[in-house]
């Protein structure tokens, strides 16, 4: 029987102490988290002093952590980061932080996802007409694209571009975002512009489905499926109209995910990191990976799935629907399912470590 797991978490409020301290305005709140880990009491337990910890999980929201902000977590870390397993080390950050940093990285370790230009600030002002062109190739090849900032999320700093888009409305789209990226970039250097393929893929009645995973070291711990006929979208877009779909969805996931597995674990350790939440579409059972976010915390994690009517849906059907998409109720039941996260870092640590 191997003792407590001692965890220290950077990110997250570490009892008395400064703000400033603590850093636990970087992290986002998750529902039942803290309740999860006070269950998971026989073999985990938090620490105040970082030296006495087994494992560190740093928990930081990427588009709000600042670079200052980041080099003193890196200075707490420095010291003892041969001695102590991290979880998502801060020196990975700009790996799924920065979108092209992503893809650059995925397609170095042969992981399927959009193809992408990227361009530097400092090089706008003597070389826009080539970038315009450039862009404008772009689009040529792909029909349709975004034009984007490198490390927004929530649809923030992007815009959609097809072939009816103009040379003039491309350059004020651009332009507009050299000015976005300079505001950012006072707090976050790495801030760049990117033109990304858009992935369609949508079936024959113009929905489109996304896949998130999460994982956690080696295991996917949950994973769920969403569908809009939007272009960009979010879990709450979806409504009662399309719960047929979503179950349909959910269950054909999880009959895939033996055959995905592999590939979604690929992807995340390509980032060298080692939690969160990876997203893909699925184009003929292939996946094109779009974004890793090392916290998940939004809305079906608070709320549950689609808009209200959808969320009440799944609660007042759940004895007929728990068999056949077990893995939304489960992702559903927060204070268990956090419990069992908490449970397996300590079965990983148990295995990997000496404690």
């Amino acid at each position: 029987m191997h003792k407590k797991t001692k965890i220290y978490f950077i990110g997250r409020k570490q009892g008395i102490g400064l703000r400033k301290y603590r850093l636990s305005h970087l992290e986002n709140r998750r529902k039942l988290e803290a309740e999860g880990l006070k269950n998971a009491y026989e073999k985990i337990k938090q620490v105040r002093l970082i030296q006495n910890a087994d494992v560190i999980w740093v928990r930081v929201r990427p588009e709000f952590t600042t670079d200052k902000e980041r080099n003193m977590i890196e200075n707490r870390l420095k010291k003892i980061r041969n001695k102590i397993l991290i979880i998502n080390d801060i020196s990975v950050f700009e790996n799924y932080d920065c979108k092209d940093s992503a893809f650059n990285l995925w397609n170095e370790n042969g992981v399927k996802c959009p193809n992408y230009l990227t361009f530097e600030l400092q090089k706008v002002e003597n070389n826009l007409d080539q970038i315009i062109d450039d862009i404008l190739s772009f689009l040529k090849k792909y029909k349709k694209i975004f034009l984007r900032t490198n490390n927004e999320t929530a649809s923030n700093g992007i815009s959609i571009l097809t072939s009816k888009s103009s040379k003039n409305e491309i350059q004020s789209i651009f332009l507009s975002l050299a000015e976005r990226c300079k505001i950012h970039q006072s707090e976050r250097k790495s801030t760049r512009i990117m033109a990304v393929e858009f992935i369609n893929p949508r079936d024959n009645n113009g929905f489109q489905d996304l896949y998130r995973a999460h994982i956690l070291f080696d295991k996917i711990i949950s994973f769920y499926a969403v569908t809009s006929k939007k272009d960009v979208f979010h879990n709450i877009d979806m409504t009662i109209e399309d719960i047929d779909r979503f179950i349909m969805m959910n269950e054909k996931f999880q009959n895939k995910l033996e055959f995905l597995k592999p590939k979604i674990i690929r992807a995340t350790e390509s980032l060298k990191c080692n939690i969160g939440a990876i997203e893909f579409f699925l184009i003929n059972n292939e996946p094109i990976f779009i974004e890793l976010n090392p916290m998940w915390g939004g809305h079906a994690s608070k709320y549950g799935f689609g808009d209200q009517s959808m969320q009440n849906y799944l609660i007042d059907n759940r004895i007929n629907l728990e068999n056949r998409i077990p893995n939304i109720y489960n992702f559903m039941d927060r204070e268990l399912y956090y419990k069992n996260l908490f449970e397996y870092i300590h079965d990983y640590i148990s295995k990997t470590t000496k404690l």
